[in-house]
C-alpha cells in the first residue's frame, strides 16, 4: 500500500516523530510548510481555505480533488476558494504541528487515522462532539472508521475516506504451480507461499509490505493474536501472547526460507508489493483498493483479489484511511466547516472512492459499488476489518514492534524474547500517551 513519496500503502503506517515542534512566528511557520503567504494574508474578497493531503499525485487521486471536488465546491460557494496542497506522507504530520503551534494551521487537514488521537491529546484539534452540524456525519459514519476519531470520550475529526486490505494473487503463477485457487485458510496461505516461491525466476510466494502493524497485523489477527487489551492499557500478554508470538514465527520461518521478498525488511534497493506483483516477482501480496487503478492504468490484468484468508481469529484486516480534522485555531472556522461538510457529501465520496478511495459512510457503499464493482470485496472485507489501537502512543508502539521484529529478521534475537521487549517499550508508549 505505499509507493514511496506518494503511495496510499505508506500513508497508513505510523511511525515515531519528534513532538512539540514550534515556529515563533506565522511567517517562520509559513516557511517551514514552504506555502509562503499565510491565509491570513488572503484577499479580502476571496477566503482562501488551504486543504493539506497526501494525495496520490501519480494517478487521477489528487487531480480529481482540486479539478472535480474542490472545483464544485467553489462554483457552489462565490467567495470561498479551496485549495488542495499536497506533502509527502514522511512530512505532514510534523509540519501540521509546527503550523498549528503558531497559530496558522490551515483550515482543514486530511490526516493519518493514526495521528487522530495524537493531535486530540496535545489539544491541537477542534472537538466536534457537541457541533450540531457534525451529528448526522458522525451518525451515518462506519463504526471502523469512525472509531478513529474518537478520543477521551470526544470526536475530533469524522471519516474522509477508509480502506482495508484483501490478498492479491497472480493468476499465471498459481496456474504454473498448478494451484487452483488463492488460499482461503492461514494454513493454505503458508503452504502456497512455499510452493508458488521460484528461485530461479526470482519469484517470491509472498510479498509483505514492511515489518509496521498495517501490514503485519492481519496475520496475526486472523491467527487469533494482537497487540493490546481493549482498554490500550498494556500490551503484556497479547503482543508477547502465545498466538501473537505463532504467527510471526511463521512469517519468520517464510523469511528464513526465502518465500518472502525484500519488502518485508525493507531498506535499499527493496521492492515494493505494488511495484514487484505486476513483474512477476510476488505471487501473493496484500493491498489496497487502490492498487486496481494503477494496474489497471498499466494494463495489467493476470490479478484477481480474494478475502484475506481466514484463520482461528477469522479473517481480519487491517482498517486503513484517513480522517478529516479541523486545528483548534483553524482561520474562517465556519468556512472550513461547509468544505468538511462538502468533502463528507455523496458528491465528493463517489468521486474520491472512483479513485479507489472508499467511502466511510454506509449511505455511499451501494453506490460506489455500483460505479466500481471491483469495490465490494474491499466492503465485504471491511465488515471484520480492525481498526490498529486508536491510542496517542501508537507511533511509538508501532515503532517499537518494528524496531523488535527487525531484530529477529536479523537473526540477532527469538521471537519470544523481541516480542517479550516490544510488550515492554509499548507499555511506555500506552502510559506516555494517556
Amino acid at each position: 500500500m505505499h509507493r514511496e513519496a506518494t503511495s496510499r500503502k505508506d500513508r497508513n503506517r505510523t511511525r515515531s516523530v519528534g513532538k512539540g515542534v514550534a515556529c515563533t512566528t506565522l511567517a517562520a511557520a509559513a516557511a517551514f510548510v514552504g506555502l509562503g503567504p499565510t491565509a491570513a494574508s488572503a484577499s479580502p474578497s476571496v477566503v482562501t481555505l488551504y486543504f493539506w493531503n497526501t494525495y496520490n499525485t501519480t494517478d487521477k487521486e489528487f487531480s480529481t480533488m482540486q479539478n472535480v471536488v474542490l472545483k464544485k465546491f467553489n462554483e457552489e460557494n462565490p467567495g470561498l476558494k479551496a485549495v488542495a496542497v499536497d506533502f509527502p506522507y514522511a512530512q505532514l504530520e510534523q509540519k501540521f504541528i509546527a503550523a498549528a503551534a503558531a497559530g496558522d494551521p490551515p483550515a482543514l487537514l486530511r490526516s493519518d487515522i493514526a495521528w487522530v488521537p495524537s493531535f486530540a491529546a496535545e489539544g491541537l484539534l477542534y472537538n466536534l462532539t457537541k457541533q450540531s452540524w457534525a451529528q448526522p456525519i458522525l451518525k451515518a459514519a462506519l463504526p471502523g472508521p469512525l472509531s478513529t476519531n474518537y478520543y477521551q470520550g470526544g470526536y475530533y475529526g469524522i471519516p474522509d475516506d477508509t480502506n482495508t486490505q484483501v490478498l492479491f494473487w497472480n493468476k499465471a503463477d498459481f496456474a504454473a504451480a498448478n494451484i487452483a485457487g488463492p488460499p482461503t485458510t492461514l494454513s493454505q496461505l503458508w503452504a502456497d507461499a512455499a510452493t508458488l516461491t521460484d528461485k530461479s525466476k526470482g519469484q517470491f510466494g509472498l510479498g509483505i509490505d514492511g515489518t509496521d502493524i498495517w501490514n503485519v497485523a492481519p496475520y496475526i489477527w486472523s491467527d487469533g493474536g494482537s497487540f493490546t487489551n481493549a482498554a490500550l492499557t498494556t500490551a503484556t500478554g497479547y503482543m508477547n501472547g502465545t498466538a501473537t508470538e505463532a504467527a510471526v514465527q511463521q512469517l519468520v520461518n517464510l523469511d528464513t526460507a526465502g518465500d518472502v521478498g525484500s519488502d518485508f525488511v525493507g531498506g535499499s534497493g527493496a521492492i515494493s508489493g505494488e511495484t514487484g506483483f505486476p513483474k512477476g516477482e510476488y505471487a501473493m501480496y496484500i493491498d489496497g483498493p487502490w492498487a486496481v487503478p494503477t494496474y489497471r492504468q498499466e494494463h495489467f490484468s493476470g490479478w484477481s483479489t480474494a478475502l484475506f484468508p481466514t484463520g482461528p481469529g477469522g479473517s481480519i484486516s487491517t482498517v486503513g484511511g484517513e480522517d478529516l480534522v479541523i486545528a483548534r485555531d483553524a482561520p474562517h472556522l465556519q468556512d472550513t466547516i461547509k468544505l468538511a461538510e462538502f468533502l463528507a457529501s455523496p458528491f465528493a465520496q463517489l468521486q474520491m472512492a472512483n479513485q479507489g478511495d472508499l467511502a466511510g459512510y454506509s449511505t455511499d457503499s451501494a453506490a460506489e459499488v455500483a460505479a466500481q464493482p471491483y469495490l465490494n470485496l474491499f466492503v465485504q472485507q471491511l465488515k471484520t476489518a480492525r481498526a490498529r489501537p486508536v491510542a496517542p502512543g501508537y507511533s511509538e508502539l508501532d515503532a517499537d514492534f518494528q524496531a523488535e521484529l527487525q531484530e529477529v529478521l536479523a537473526g540477532k534475537l527469538s521471537v519470544s524474547d523481541a516480542m517479550n521487549t516490544a510488550a515492554q517499550e509499548a507499555n511506555a508508549a500506552l502510559a506516555a500517551g494517556a
